[in-house]
Order: structure tokens, then C-alpha cells, then sequence
């Protein structure tokens, strides 16, 4: 019962401070500040978050012995988000920007195996040239954890980091538009064993062009040739999932109609493994491809956002190198009066394991998950630089094993941050 005390409370007091909201007013004589030595510009963040998780774990509710995670476990989550946003622009010409962020996480259940500091960075450079030439280059940067597995074992480690550059030619007054890019990205786990079998580094390279039917809108096909090596040896030919790949897409990007802005693309993916499978594994597959994101903007107070995405995952799951990922989700934002503003989320997933007859907890058959999510948000501006705001998210997964793969989560937060 403490929890759910714990909770009421919190929302008593978020309930009554904004019925008092007037007696704010005081905090209106600090104006957002404005951090710049010359042409540098500095934007600090502070966020805190109480979360209550009631499945920090994410096991089955239906299987209380299981020892994945030791059984259904419900936690406070403390979180103190910092992070520092530079940019530095010159000549009009050049941008330099850099961030880092890390993150807090503290439990009140098992404080030992759960408790966390995720970070994050990045540096880009961009420079605008004559003649619609932009260049782009940078890093990006992750240090983070996945989900614990089991009380008896640590949440598992991982970084990720790439680097990138871009040429792109995009005339305002002229129709063809075109640019070619290259990323190298690695991604590393440092957790048990099962997890280091995903260490691997993945390469792209390819390019893009595009015809201007209007002037803010512009079709456009693509082609990338990606490469995925492993630095985990394997002992099977079948465990070998070293690949290349050839990526197609054909979309459009801008204005797509009146008030509906973003990209519409579909395309198609080929990939190839180094090594003979055995058995029923993939070696070569096709694949439909989908990468879309669409904003859609009735009032200048509402966004109502769309997102489709079809692609391929790696996985560690046994008898199959990837699995398909489809996903879609909707937000609706509005802008309320009285300094308010909420949103809803809708979301769905469906990940299906393409090689079928692999084995858990006595059952075998083909993989399927399906998973949805749900949840709302209320924000409150005390002041421009300061907001505090309460979360709602329910998530549920329904999958063909379903004493290995189901759960069902509630998480409820109170924020707030500071934002210059």
C-alpha cells in the first residue's frame, strides 16, 4: 500500500500547487536567461522525475516464481537529468554545436542491480557554401543500460557511437536536389556473455536525388550500401551473422499538403550473411521497408504527429540473425490556456522472428510479439525556463511465448525541469 500512498500524495500536492498557481507569481520577475560570450550561445537543462514502475522487470504477471527478474517487482524511480547545449556560429557560414547529458536513475527496490548513470554527447559541424552546398560532420555518443534480467545480475552496460558526414546540394531557386553520406557506427556491450554477442560495428554509405515539384516539396530515391561485422566469434556458421546490404527508397519530404509537413518514404532491403546457414536459417533476404513521419498542424496549437517505420533488427534470439520491425504511432499535442498543456500517445509494435521452430520453456513454434502502448501528460509553464508536469504510460507485450515474453507496465511520473 505504501506505493499507492506514496502516489496519491504526489498528486495531492500537484493538484493543490496548481490551484495556487497565482501565488507563483512571484517567479515572474526572472526572465529566461540569455548565456552567450560573443558568439557562443550556452543552454543548461535540469530535469528531476519520480516515477512508479509497477514492472520494472517487464516478466509475465501470470508466472510470480519466475526467475526472470525474480517475479513482477514494482519500484520508485528517482531521476536527475543534467545537460549543457552549446552553439557557435560564424560568418554565417559555419555552425559548431556540441551537448552532453547524463542521467541518474535511482531505485527504491534493489538499489544494487538496478541503480544507473546513462550519458550522452555529441559535436556537429555544419557549413553552408555557395551554390545550395551544405557540409555536415560530427560524433554522436550513448552510454547506456538495458533492461536487468534477473536480480542476481547487474542491468547490462552498453555504448554506442558514430560518426558521420554528409554533402548535400539543394539550391533555393532550382529544382534538383541531390548529396551522398557515410556513418560508421559501434556499438559495444559490456554485460554477460548472451549480450556481448551483439557487439558488432555496422558501415553506410550512399546516396540521395530529388526533383522539386514545388518549392517545399521534393521527391526523391535513395540507395545505401551497409556493411555489419561482429567482433564476437561464433562457433557455427549458423551463429555467423556478418552481413552486407543494398537499401532502396523512393519517397517524398516537405509539404506534402496544406498543414501536413515531413516525409513519406517506402522502399526495400537486401541483405546477404557471409557464411552458409544450416538447416532453415536465413542466409539472403527482401524486405518492404517503410520510413515515415508526418506533422500535421490544424490550429498553432495543436500537432498531431504520425509515425510509420518498417526495418530490420539484430537479435540474439536462438535460429534467427534479425527480426522485422513494424511500428506506429500517434501523438496529439495542444497548447491549453492558463500556461497548460497535454498530449496523448498511442503506439503499437509487431516484431516477427522470420525463422520459425526455435524453443522456450518446452514450446516450440515461430516468434511473434506484438506490443502496445498508451499514455497522456499535463505540463504546467510556471515560467518560460520552468515546468513541471505529470506522465501516464501503460505498455503491454502479447508474444507466442508468453511465459517467456509477456508483461504489463504502468508507469505514473511527476517533473520538473528547468530549461534556459
Amino acid at each position: 500500500m505504501r506505493p499507492m500512498i506514496r502516489v496519491v500524495t504526489v498528486l495531492s500536492i500537484f493538484i493543490a500547487s496548481t490551484a495556487r498557481a497565482v501565488n507563483l507569481d512571484w517567479l515572474t520577475q526572472y526572465k529566461k536567461p540569455n548565456i552567450h560570450w560573443g558568439q557562443l550561445a550556452l543552454h543548461p537543462y535540469y530535469q528531476l522525475t519520480e516515477v512508479y514502475d509497477s514492472n520494472i522487470y517487464l516478466v509475465p504477471r501470470d508466472e510470480p516464481n519466475s526467475v526472470v527478474g525474480g517475479g513482477v517487482r514494482g519500484s520508485w524511480i528517482t531521476k536527475n537529468e543534467l545537460a549543457l547545449e552549446a552553439s557557435l556560429p560564424w560568418r554565417n557560414l559555419h555552425n559548431l554545436s556540441a551537448g552532453y547529458g547524463v542521467e541518474f536513475h535511482s531505485y527504491s527496490v534493489d538499489p544494487k542491480g538496478n541503480d544507473t548513470v546513462n550519458q550522452n554527447a555529441h559535436l556537429d559541424y555544419s557549413y553552408a557554401g555557395a551554390y545550395g552546398l551544405t557540409f555536415k560532420a560530427g560524433d554522436r555518443y550513448l552510454s547506456t543500460t538495458d533492461q536487468a534480467f534477473s536480480q542476481l545480475v547487474d542491468r547490462n552496460r552498453r555504448w554506442a557511437n558514430t560518426v558521420y558526414t554528409a554533402l548535400d546540394y539543394d539550391q533555393e531557386n532550382g529544382n534538383m536536389a541531390g548529396g551522398v553520406d557515410v556513418s560508421h557506427t559501434v556499438n559495444k556491450y559490456l554485460g554477460p556473455a548472451i549480450s556481448r554477442l551483439l557487439n558488432r560495428y555496422s558501415q553506410r554509405v550512399g546516396f540521395n536525388v530529388g526533383y522539386k515539384i514545388q518549392p517545399k516539396t521534393k521527391l526523391y530515391a535513395s540507395y545505401h550500401r551497409g556493411v555489419t561485422h561482429y567482433t564476437v566469434h561464433r562457433q557455427l556458421p549458423d551463429q555467423d551473422k556478418n552481413s552486407k546490404s543494398h537499401d532502396f527508397g523512393f519517397g517524398v519530404s516537405g509539404v506534402i499538403a496544406p498543414k501536413v509537413t515531413g516525409q513519406v518514404e517506402a522502399g526495400m532491403t537486401y541483405r546477404r550473411y557471409d557464411e552458409s546457414p544450416i538447416g532453415a536459417v536465413t542466409r539472403e533476404t527482401r524486405n518492404f521497408t517503410v520510413a515515415t513521419n508526418l506533422v500535421y498542424k490544424p490550429t498553432d496549437r495543436t500537432d498531431v504527429i504520425l509515425a510509420l517505420s518498417r526495418d530490420l533488427q539484430e537479435s540474439i534470439s536462438a535460429g534467427n540473425r534479425f527480426y522485422i520491425s513494424n511500428s506506429a504511432t500517434l501523438d496529439v499535442k495542444h497548447k491549453l490556456p492558463r500556461k497548460f498543456s497535454a498530449g496523448v500517445n498511442l503506439a503499437f509494435g509487431l516484431d516477427k522472428y522470420p525463422d520459425s521452430q526455435i524453443t522456450a520453456s518446452g514450446a516450440t513454434g515461430s516468434r511473434r510479439d506484438d506490443i502496445y502502448q498508451g499514455g497522456a501528460w499535463v505540463t504546467y509553464d510556471i515560467q518560460a525556463w520552468l515546468t513541471t508536469g505529470l506522465t501516464y504510460v501503460y505498455r503491454e507485450r502479447n508474444s507466442t511465448f508468453t511465459r517467456d515474453f509477456n508483461y504489463q507496465d504502468h508507469q505514473t511520473g511527476l517533473n520538473l525541469a528547468l530549461k534556459f
